[in-house]
C-alpha cells in the first residue's frame, strides 16, 4: 500500500507547475554559473603552475644561503566549483624567510577572513535557495491540501493507515526531489569535465559522491519541514507561510545573526595590536643584535644581485670581513628565536579568529541550511579547516628550511651564509664573471595535498547531524498526523 500510494503522488507531483519551473530553473543555473566557476578554477590553476615555475626558476638563481626565500603556494581546489568557501577569500601563498614569520599573501585585510555575511555563488548554493524551496512547495499541501480537497477523509475511510499514508509521502516527495538534485549534480559535472586543465582524482570523485548523498539528506530536511507544517495546518495556505517564514530565518537571519552575536561573545584585538606587538619584539631583537656586533672601523665591499631581489657579499676587504663574520651569526641566531615567538603571537591570534568562526558556526546549526552549508565546505576541502592545514604545512617547511639552513652553514657561522666564497678566496678574487649559484638538489621540497580522510572527520558531526534533523522533523509529523482531524 505505502507503494501504491507513493506512485500515485509521485506522478502527481511530477505533473505540477511548481515542479517543472524548479527543475527548468536548477538547469539554467547550473549551465551558466557552472562554466564560469569551472573557467575561473581554471585560470588559478594556471597562475599556480606559473607562479610555482617561477620560484622554482629563482631557487636555481641563489648563490648564498641567507637568500633561500621561496614562496609556497596553495594549489586551488577543483571542488570549490561545488562549494567555494574560503577558496578565494583568503592566503592563496606564503614566502618563507630565516628570520622572518611567514608572510601571507592574499588574506583579507579586515575584520575576521574567516566570517562571511554573504554567500557566494556555487553549485550548493542552488541547493540553499532553489532546490530547499522546491521541497517545500512540494510539501506544504501534502497532507493540509489532501484534507481541503476532501480525499484524505476518504483514503482514511478504508483499510489505509496513517502512518502508510504519511510514509508513502514521503518517499513520493523524496522521488520527485531526487530528480532536480540529480540533475543538478550531472550538468555540473559534464560541463566541469570539459574543460582541458580539470582533472578529477579518485579522492575527488568519493567527494563528490559524499557531497550528492549530502544535498539528497538536506533536500530530505527541508521536505519534512514542509511535510511537518502541512500536518500541523488545516489550511496549505497556512502551511506555505510558515514554511517561507522559517525558511527565510535559515537563509538570511540565523547565519548573519550567528556572526554578529559570535563577534560580540568572543571579540578580537584589532590586528593593529598584533602588528604593534610583532614590530616591538623585532626591533628588541635588532638592539640584541647590534649590542653584541664590534664597532666596525671601515673596510671595503662589493654586492651583487642575487635571486628574490635579494643581495649578496662577493668581496670583502679589510674590517668589513671580520664584521660580517661576527654580524651573520649573531643576526640569524637571533632573529629565527625572534620569528618563532612571533609566529606564536600570530599563531594565537588565528586561532582567535578560529575560535570565533567556531561560535559562530555552532550558533548557526540551528538552520539546516547552515549545517548543509558546513557539511559541503568540509566536503569541498574549503573551510577554514583546510587553510590552517596549509598554514601548519607553511611552518612545518619553514622548520624544515631553517634545519637545513643550519646545517649547510654550520649554524650560521660559514661564510657561504652570505659570500660564494671564503675569507681566502676573497683575497685573490680578480674575476668578474657571474658567481655560480648553489646547488640545492637536497632542499626540503613542498608538496600540499588536501587529505580527504582528514575532511571527511571534520564532515561526519554535521552530517550526522543532518541525519538526526530529518528524523526529528519526520518523528514530529508522524506524531502530528496521529492527531490530525481530517474532517
Amino acid at each position: 500500500m505505502i507503494w501504491r500510494i507513493a506512485q500515485r503522488e509521485f506522478l502527481l507531483n511530477l505533473m505540477t507547475f511548481k515542479f517543472a519551473l524548479g527543475v527548468v530553473v536548477c538547469i539554467v543555473l547550473t549551465a551558466v554559473f557552472v562554466p564560469i566557476l569551472a573557467r575561473d578554477y581554471q585560470q588559478r590553476l594556471r597562475t599556480y603552475h606559473e607562479n610555482v615555475a617561477r620560484d622554482k626558476a629563482e631557487l636555481r638563481r641563489v648563490r648564498v644561503y641567507r637568500n633561500i626565500r621561496p614562496t609556497l603556494f596553495r594549489p586551488p581546489c577543483v571542488l570549490s566549483v561545488f562549494s567555494e568557501g574560503l577558496e578565494k577569500r583568503i592566503d592563496v601563498s606564503a614566502t618563507i624567510e630565516l628570520e622572518q614569520v611567514p608572510q601571507m599573501r592574499g588574506a583579507a585585510a579586515q575584520g575576521n577572513p574567516y566570517q562571511a555575511i554573504f554567500p557566494v555563488f556555487d553549485a550548493s548554493l542552488i541547493f540553499r535557495i532553489v532546490v530547499s524551496v522546491l521541497a517545500l512547495l512540494v510539501a506544504y499541501d501534502a497532507v493540509s491540501g489532501e484534507r481541503e480537497r476532501g480525499t484524505l477523509k476518504l483514503a482514511l475511510s478504508g483499510n489505509v493507515r496513517r502512518y502508510e499514508i504519511l510514509l508513502g509521502k514521503l518517499l513520493a516527495g523524496m522521488m520527485v526531489l531526487i530528480v532536480p538534485v540529480t540533475v543538478v549534480f550531472v550538468i555540473a559535472l559534464v560541463i566541469l569535465l570539459c574543460f582541458p586543465l580539470v582533472q578529477l582524482t579518485g579522492s575527488d570523485w568519493g567527494r563528490i559522491a559524499l557531497m550528492y548523498l549530502t544535498s539528497v539528506i538536506f533536500t530530505a530536511a527541508m521536505y519534512n519541514l514542509g511535510l511537518l507544517f502541512s500536518c500541523l495546518a488545516k489550511r496549505s495556505a497556512i502551511s506555505l507561510v510558515l514554511g517561507l517564514f522559517l525558511w527565510v530565518l535559515f537563509v538570511v537571519v540565523v547565519p548573519n545573526a550567528s556572526v554578529c552575536l559570535a563577534s560580540r561573545i568572543r571579540p578580537i584585538e584589532p590586528r593593529t595590536e598584533l602588528d604593534e606587538q610583532i614590530l616591538a619584539m623585532r626591533k628588541e631583537c635588532d638592539r640584541r643584535v647590534w649590542d653584541s656586533m664590534p664597532e666596525s672601523s671601515g673596510g671595503s665591499q662589493s654586492d651583487a644581485g642575487d635571486a628574490f631581489g635579494s643581495y649578496y657579499h662577493r668581496k670583502l676587504e679589510g674590517d668589513a670581513r671580520k664584521y660580517y663574520s661576527v654580524y651573520y651569526p649573531v643576526h640569524y641566531r637571533l632573529s629565527t628565536e625572534c620569528a618563532a615567538k612571533c609566529w606564536e603571537m600570530e599563531r594565537q591570534y588565528l586561532a582567535g579568529l578560529a575560535a570565533q568562526k567556531s561560535l559562530a558556526g555552532r550558533l548557526a546549526r540551528l538552520s539546516p541550511i547552515s549545517v548543509y552549508e558546513n557539511t559541503m565546505l568540509r566536503l569541498a576541502g574549503t573551510d577554514e579547516g583546510a587553510w590552517k592545514a596549509f598554514l601548519d604545512a607553511v611552518q612545518e617547511q619553514r622548520g624544515e628550511l631553517v634545519g637545513y639552513v643550519r646545517a649547510k652553514t654550520n649554524d650560521f657561522s660559514a661564510t657561504t651564509l652570505f659570500t660564494p666564497y671564503t675569507f681566502e678566496q676573497m683575497e685573490h678574487l680578480e674575476r668578474e664573471g657571474e658567481d655560480p649559484p648553489l646547488k640545492l638538489d637536497d632542499l626540503p621540497r613542498f608538496i600540499y595535498r588536501a587529505k580527504a580522510v582528514r575532511d571527511l572527520h571534520r564532515a561526519i558531526p554535521d552530517l550526522g547531524l543532518l541525519v538526526f534533523i530529518n528524523l526529528l522533523l519526520f518523528a514530529l509529523s508522524f506524531v502530528a498526523f496521529l492527531r490530525y482531524d481530517v474532517r
